[in-house]
């Protein structure tokens, strides 16, 4: 079998160097064309200059998650929920660039999280179980909303995983228990949802 050819993306991935400093990683060197867009804990994302589309580059110790990711978004092609992925190699993907805001952000800077986007992540990972995928680890980071009130998901390696993940219900009981009520505040302190997800991650 021929190798595959060195494309331009690869080529782009292969410009990147991390350097690592107590077991976290920063990027010391990329191609002028791209700019950093998502820093990870297995990977960093790049913004393609002139092009719709992200470059993801996974860190040197999680280069496997990379294949568990190309594998999930290939299950989930057929849906709009889910980015495209358009090439991949054994440390990176290209995907889809999705311009909107996290929910993050939008509890960070006070946009509405409308019930109906709640609804639309509820859709999105059913549709994913149906492809046979156990959707894990879904976080206020990995979930965005467009301009036009459209959600999507990112950052699916994890849905590979077989034990049962409750972070989406249980973010998702938060919201329809507190978010609506008078005392929660209009806009979220970035130090205090870092704080409540590190708690989170201990007790579980």
């Amino acid at each position: 079998m021929m190798p595959n050819p060195i494309t331009l993306y690869h080529s782009y991935a292969k410009t990147v160097v991390f350097q690592e400093d107590k077991s976290t990683y920063h990027v010391k060197a990329h191609h002028p064309d791209l700019t950093i867009c998502g820093v990870g804990r297995s990977a960093t994302a790049f913004k393609l200059k002139g092009e719709p589309l992200v470059l993801k580059v996974f860190y040197p110790p999680y280069e496997n998650i990379a294949e568990q990711e190309q594998h999930n978004y290939r299950k989930v092609k057929d849906s709009s929920y889910y980015p495209t992925l358009y090439e991949s190699g054994s440390n990176y993907l290209v995907i889809d660039h999705i311009d909107g805001h996290t929910f993050f952000q939008c509890l960070e800077e006070g946009i509405p999280i409308l019930p109906d986007y709640v609804q639309q992540v509820d859709h999105a990972l059913s549709y994913a179980k149906k492809k046979g995928l156990n959707p894990s680890d879904i976080h206020l980071h990995n979930l965005l909303v467009t301009k036009d009130d459209r959600v999507h998901i990112i950052d699916i390696a994890r849905f590979s995983q077989t034990k049962t993940c409750y972070q989406w219900n249980d973010l998702k009981a938060g919201y329809y228990k507190h978010y609506h009520k008078a005392y929660f505040p209009s806009k979220v302190p970035t130090w205090m949802m870092n704080l409540v997800a590190s708690i989170y991650r201990r007790v579980q």
